[in-house]
């Protein structure tokens, strides 16, 4: 059986990792396609993946995304006719579901932002499994043109899948001269993404001083994001790719104006604070309501919760390692719909999904 994965994001290929080297070791064929955007070919080439390379992020406007992504569509669709593939595996890619409906190959797609609603209507009405996190509303997912008969709700999140094998190194403390659980690491806001319309500057510019003395680890995402930050004598900015799932681990907290690096903080059972100046997530408040993760715009509120995630660090890690064990694992949820599919010819009739756990407050005292 020859499956296709789309690769469209650097996260993706990290959330993808797990399934490629399962289904290689089970004797599955695997296609590989990206586009360039990113640093993602690199993170694929650091993967030891095969890939095809077809098209390119279209940048900041509409025009842009536009003739980017039809472009993609008509060079993907010549890929794909020659590669014969018998099921289409994505995630929030805009051009693959289309490609996938056309040639009428079976398609497993995975949605975990709601709020992306001009992508979503793009892979929805496309995909003949959808798979999303249960924190969605599934409403939201139908209005976007998704068939109800086939989705399948995951009790989880979609960056435990990027766990897949992970062990952490501390070679990263060294090369950035850290000390385990001695700093903070930080994520700008997505201010390319097409969904994202908040300021041009970083809420994280007026929180960093009001922090306590510890070296803050910071990822950027544009340059001139990087030189809004070098007046700041505490924050180190790798030049280079680094072992971010081993930071985010050694970290004593995270603070992301994103998504992707505060799950995966969570997933690692690092204590969180998402700072994303939109509109939230419903992952995100259900991560929330859980208790695992903790959310505002305000840099005062922001100052006082980070000091009592430090001061409660190793209870508090505790308990988001209990709760995250509860949760379903996105990949293995692909894997088993991908073996059904194989030997039945269809997916899975979509599980009963439980809850999870108790909830603890933060603004509490004790363990």
């Amino acid at each position: 059986m020859k499956v296709w994965v789309d690769i469209t994001n650097a996260p993706h290929a990290h959330f993808f990792k797990g399934l490629i080297r399962e289904l290689e070791n089970s004797g599955y064929e695997v296609i590989i396609t990206t586009r360039e955007f990113d640093g993602l070919t690199g993170i694929l080439d650091m993967l030891g993946f095969d890939y095809y390379v077809v098209g390119k992020h279209g940048g900041a406007t509409l025009e842009g995304k536009l003739l980017a992504s039809s472009e993609r569509v008509y060079k993907l669709s010549k890929l794909i006719i020659e590669e014969k593939p018998d099921l289409a595996i994505y995630k929030h890619s805009a051009e693959a579901p289309r490609v996938a409906f056309g040639l009428q190959i079976p398609s497993i797609g995975f949605i975990d932002n709601e709020t992306a609603v001009g992508q979503n209507k793009l892979i929805a009405p496309f995909t003949r499994l959808l798979l999303y996190p249960k924190a969605i509303d599934a409403y939201e997912l139908i209005k976007c043109g998704a068939d109800p008969n086939g989705m399948r709700p995951v009790n989880g999140f979609s960056e435990l899948a990027h766990l897949y094998g992970f062990k952490p190194e501390r070679k990263v403390l060294k090369e950035l001269d850290l000390k385990r659980n001695g700093y903070i690491v930080m994520r700008t806001e997505p201010i390319k993404a097409n969904y994202f319309n908040g300021d041009i500057k970083s809420i994280l510019e007026d929180i960093i001083p009001l922090l306590p003395d510890f070296p803050i680890v910071l990822f950027p995402r544009t340059e001139e994001q990087r030189k809004r930050f070098e007046r700041f004598d505490n924050v180190i900015m790798p030049e280079k790719p680094v072992d971010s799932l081993s930071l985010i681990y050694y970290a004593r907290l995270m603070i992301g104006a994103g998504g992707t690096m505060n799950r995966e903080a969570i997933a690692l059972g690092t204590p969180t604070i998402s700072t994303y100046p939109g509109k939230v997530l419903a992952v995100t408040r259900w991560l929330v309501e859980l208790g695992v993760k903790f959310h505002s715009t305000d840099p005062l509120e922001v100052a006082r919760m980070a000091e009592r995630m430090i001061e409660m660090n190793g209870s508090y890690r505790n308990y988001i390692r209990s709760v995250v064990s509860g949760l379903e694992n996105p990949m293995e949820v692909i894997l088993k719909e991908i073996e059904a599919y194989e030997t039945e010819g269809t997916f899975l009739v979509s599980p009963e999904v439980g809850n999870v756990g108790s909830y603890i407050s933060l603004d509490k005292r004790g363990d």
